[in-house]
């Protein structure tokens, strides 16, 4: 059984904890992405964050709980069955290949043909605006386009699921605010179900549709980023009060 998809696809988070030692890195954690919904789940570094990605990725192996995608418990499937799409912190780009073979990476190791591989990769490049630039290897891409060249490496393959680490964190604050937007404007063109991890109030309250606000391993409050400024729950003001500054 996989959770082979297209879009537009339910992911669950079931009670789910994991524990280094006598660490809890997650406690009993419980998240719904709604299908097309792009979720930012902000915290401090330590607060159980980028385990929660990990787990739901496949990397990381949760002690209690479950994963659902699609209404499909994958907690059995490997990474690879999981139909994950998956933008590190770094990019994660293959610096001997250019634009065009990173895009198509995924789509060669699942053998699809190259005149579907071809097809696909024309069609990304519109998305993510990089088209004329396939020939180019990661050294000679900006920050921007190279976050641009990873989503669209992770996009390929139609993952049921896009997650993203840290999206943010490797762009210089002069371009940053133009990256949200073309991000943004990505994940609403694709319609893929996101889940992004980040440390940064600003992006969470830009890009999340909901922020799930996370506190030593739990998950405090999820709403709106309107919701929760005029609502905020225990932990709360130690990220709004950034937000609400003069």
């Amino acid at each position: 059984m996989d959770c082979e998809g297209k879009i537009m696809k339910e992911l669950r988070v079931e009670n789910v904890t994991k524990n280094y030692g006598d660490v809890k890195a997650l406690d009993k954690v419980e998240l719904t992405v709604n299908p097309g919904e792009f979720i930012a789940v902000m915290g401090p570094s330590g607060c159980g964050k980028t385990t929660l990605l990990l787990v739901i990725l496949g990397a990381l192996k949760q002690d209690k709980g479950h994963i659902w995608i699609n209404g499909i418990d994958v907690d059995e499937l490997p990474l690879e069955e999981r139909n994950i799409g998956y933008v590190p912190q770094e990019f994660g780009l293959f610096p001997h290949l250019n634009v065009y073979e990173n895009i198509a990476f995924g789509l060669r190791v699942r053998k699809h043909s190259e005149v579907k591989i071809r097809e696909r990769v024309n069609d990304l490049l519109l998305t993510v605006d990089m088209e004329g630039l396939e020939s180019r290897k990661p050294k000679e891409l900006s920050a921007g386009q190279k976050q641009r060249v990873a989503l669209a490496r992770a996009l390929a393959t139609e993952p049921s699921v896009l997650l993203l680490d840290e999206p943010l964190s490797s762009i210089d604050e002069a371009t940053k605010a133009e990256v949200r937007v073309n991000l943004k404007a990505i994940q609403k063109r694709s319609k893929v179900t996101t889940l992004c991890v980040t440390h940064n109030p600003e992006d969470s309250f830009q890009l999340g549709e909901r922020i799930a606000l996370m506190h030593s391993g739990k998950i405090i409050q999820c709403d709106t980023p309107q919701n929760i400024l005029d609502n905020p729950k225990l932990i709360a003001p130690m990220y709004i009060l950034w937000n609400k500054r003069e």
